[in-house]
Formats: C-alpha cells, sequence, structure tokens
C-alpha cells in the first residue's frame, strides 16, 4: 500500500513539472510574438498580449487618422487598379512575388541559384534556357563558410558562356549568422537599399529554432524586410527529409512556406554516381500567375583532373521526352528477356527448326506475350522462315546464319517436333 501511494505521488510529481514546462514555453512564446509584432504595428497601434487572453490590438489615433482594416470595391474599380505582369524570366519567375527553391540536401540547389542570379545580373540564360527580361541588380546571400564555393560557381558560369559576361551587377552578402535573425535584418535592409537591388537570393534559408511557429514568423518577418527596401525574395529551402529520386510536388510547400506565390522545386531522377560529375534532376516550377511545367535537367560539372579543370555544362528536356524513353528502356528489357526465351527454344530444335505453334508451345508464353515478341523478331529479322520441305505444308522457323549461339545451357525440356512427330530429347 505504501509503494502504490509512493508511486502515485512521483507520478502526480511528473505531471506537474510537465505542465510547468508547457506554461513557460507559452509564455516564451506569447513574449516573442508581442516584441515582434510590436515593431510591426509600431505606426498602427498598441498591442496588448496576455498569455490567458491572446492578442488585444487597440487602434490609436480615432476619426478620419484611424487606420483601414478594409475597402470596399467594385469590379470596375478593381480592373482599373489591376497592374500588368512583370516577369523576370518570361512564363517562369514574376517580379515582386516571394519565391522559394525547395529541395533535398546535395540537388544542387545553391548551384541553380548562382545560375539564376548570374542570369538575371546579365541579361543571359537560366539554365541556358530561359531568358531575363532585361538586366537586373541582383544580391546573393550566402553563407560566409561557402565563399570559395559559390566563387567557383560563378567562375564557371562566366566560363560555359561564349561571350564570357561579367557579374558587375550581383552583388554578395556573406553572411556568419542566420540573415533571418531579427538583429541582422537591419543590416540586410540596408544592403538592399544602398545597392537598389531588385532581386535577393537567399542560400541556404538557416532559422536557429527548430520550433516550427518560430521558424514561419521568421520567414515572413525575412520576406517582408525584403520586400519592403524594394526586391524580389527568392529563399532556397531544404526539405525536412530525405526523398527517393522523382518528381516533387507543391504539397512540400505546406506550413511554413505557404507564403511563397512561385516556386522551383528540384531533385534527382537518378542517383549521382560518385566521381562522374554528372547530375540528372527534376525541375518542376508552378505560381499563382499560372506558369508551370516540368524538365529534365542535365548538369556537366566534369572532374578536376579533365583538362581544363571542372565546368558548367546544362541541357534542358521535355519530361515527356524523358518519360517516354524511360517507358521504351522498361519495355526493350522485358521483351530481352522474352527473346532469349525464344532463342533457346529455337537453338534446342537444331537444325530442323520449329512451327510457329510448336515455339510458343515450348516456350511456355501466354499468347498476350508471345505475339508481341514473336512480331518483334520477325520484324528484326532475328527469327526466319526455313525452305519449305517436299509434301510438307508446315512452316518451319529458325534462328538466322550467323546468329549468335552463346545461351549458356540447354534447356532439359522435350521438343516437339513441327510435324508432331513424338517428342524426343533436345
Amino acid at each position: 500500500m505504501r509503494r502504490a501511494r509512493i508511486q502515485k505521488f512521483q507520478a502526480r510529481m511528473r505531471q506537474l513539472r510537465k505542465d510547468r514546462r508547457e506554461q513557460q514555453e507559452v509564455e516564451q512564446i506569447t513574449a516573442e510574438i508581442a516584441k515582434v509584432q510590436k515593431e510591426i504595428d509600431a505606426r498602427r497601434g498598441v498591442d496588448f498580449f496576455t498569455a490567458d487572453q491572446g492578442i488585444v490590438r487597440l487602434d490609436v489615433g480615432g476619426g478620419d487618422e484611424a487606420k483601414e482594416t478594409h475597402r470596399t470595391l467594385s469590379t470596375a474599380e478593381m480592373l482599373a487598379e489591376r497592374k500588368p505582369q512583370e516577369w523576370l524570366f518570361n512564363n517562369l519567375l514574376t517580379k515582386n512575388e516571394p519565391a522559394v527553391i525547395v529541395g533535398p540536401s546535395k540537388t544542387l540547389k545553391s548551384s541553380l541559384a548562382v545560375d539564376l542570379c548570374a542570369a538575371l545580373a546579365t541579361g543571359g540564360k537560366f539554365l541556358g534556357e530561359f531568358a531575363a527580361e532585361k538586366v537586373f541588380r541582383v544580391g546573393f546571400v550566402g553563407a560566409d563558410n561557402k565563399q570559395s564555393q559559390l566563387t567557383d560557381l560563378a567562375v564557371r558560369w562566366s566560363a560555359a558562356r561564349e561571350e564570357n559576361p561579367t557579374l558587375d551587377n550581383l552583388q554578395w552578402f556573406m553572411s556568419v549568422e542566420e540573415p533571418a535573425a531579427p538583429e541582422n535584418l537591419e543590416s540586410l535592409r540596408e544592403w538592399i537599399e544602398k545597392f537598389e537591388l531588385e532581386v535577393v537570393v537567399i542560400d541556404p534559408l538557416r532559422l536557429g529554432s527548430t520550433n516550427k511557429r518560430k521558424q514561419a514568423e521568421a520567414i515572413q518577418t525575412l520576406v517582408k524586410t525584403i520586400s519592403k527596401a524594394g526586391a524580389t525574395p527568392i529563399l532556397c529551402v531544404q526539405t525536412r527529409k530525405e526523398m527517393k529520386p522523382g518528381k516533387l510536388d507543391a504539397s512540400i510547400l505546406a506550413g511554413s512556406l505557404d507564403f511563397a506565390q512561385q516556386w522551383l522545386l528540384v531533385n534527382r531522377r537518378e542517383a549521382f554516381q560518385s566521381g562522374s560529375g554528372k547530375h540528372k534532376l527534376w525541375l518542376s516550377i508552378g505560381g499563382y500567375a499560372g506558369q508551370g511545367g516540368e524538365w529534365g535537367v542535365d548538369i556537366d560539372e566534369g572532374r578536376l583532373s579533365d583538362q581544363g579543370g571542372r565546368r558548367w555544362n546544362v541541357s534542358l528536356r521535355e519530361a515527356t521526352e524523358i518519360e517516354a524513353a524511360a517507358k521504351q528502356a522498361k519495355e526493350d528489357v522485358k521483351f530481352e528477356k522474352l527473346e532469349s526465351q525464344l532463342r533457346r527454344v529455337l537453338l534446342d530444335a537444331g537444325e530442323n527448326g520449329l512451327c510457329k505453334y510448336n515455339i510458343r508451345s515450348n516456350s511456355g508464353m501466354s499468347g498476350s506475350k508471345f505475339g508481341p515478341t514473336w512480331d518483334r523478331m520477325m520484324t528484326a529479322g532475328k527469327i526466319v522462315e526455313m525452305p519449305k520441305e517436299p509434301h510438307s505444308t508446315l512452316k518451319r522457323y529458325t534462328l538466322p546464319p550467323g546468329e549468335e549461339k552463346n545461351e549458356t545451357g540447354r534447356s532439359s525440356r522435350r521438343v516437339r517436333c513441327a510435324d508432331h512427330e513424338p517428342a524426343q530429347q533436345a
């Protein structure tokens, strides 16, 4: 009885400690939200935050000076205020709308980001295909420990172009701390305004907190800071988990990335072969402006041992072309196995050959498999008709002269001859 009371008391104490920790977390989150919200709404009013009452906003001023909470418009007024769509790359990325480049680790997001920035800064082509609308002033925010890697990428991008363009319109902001941290936002804003940047790419997006709610708030604050400074924000984001090769879809943007109005989703088509320097990726794009598409991206970076060192050669292929080729390759593998079965049957038959009926019977194939395989082999000349014997109406078939007869092992099944003679041991 005493032991039971002690265990019950210990369980109660554990629950109280757990409740206390949860209460402290709620108070901490509430305080942080209050701090950020007060900074954003300093000119609009005063926000009061309490742990039990949530958020209460009191707009100061009153009368005509009060902040408008809504607008009412007629359809004609909405159409009159409609602005023409501005593009960074026509039908790919729009201007003044936040974008993300999303993919698992080691899918060349940083490399693609540098390619994108360089194309915008020179009025060139992203991935050698999508032409920039004009020359833009671009900023790249990267990690300080990746400066050497980014420099190498920029040099290889320029070297891959015949005109070997300079990147004078591309500015770099190498950050030791996470750019989304509140203490760094002011420096970022001043940098954007100093160079009058029109596009800012952040790679990688680093967040100190692991709390999803805090991450979402930090991202939104970062995006607003860049937008208010006059630039289009593009964030490079790594997926939370590794993924098998294949296409990604926009469902992965749910949650902290739902602010994005346009996106580039990257993943591998095939696993990377170490030392090859060749990458095969899927690229899927989409956005609220109606843009969308899927491509295969083939990138050849070469190897350090190659003459001239590493390079940056990119080519795009239509997704339908890649899928059709993959389907055809799968069909070829399937028919190669079936053709091998028919070759073994004809090898076992020897010089006498067999009629079509007995070839199918001895192969053990169903009609749905035998028919297409037979047609392919006859069309390709892999099976030939033998000269007819006197007084015989049966057509016999065999392998063509010179056919490689390197099948390992011979079938032990009994082969039925074309004229229905008793079965003989092959």
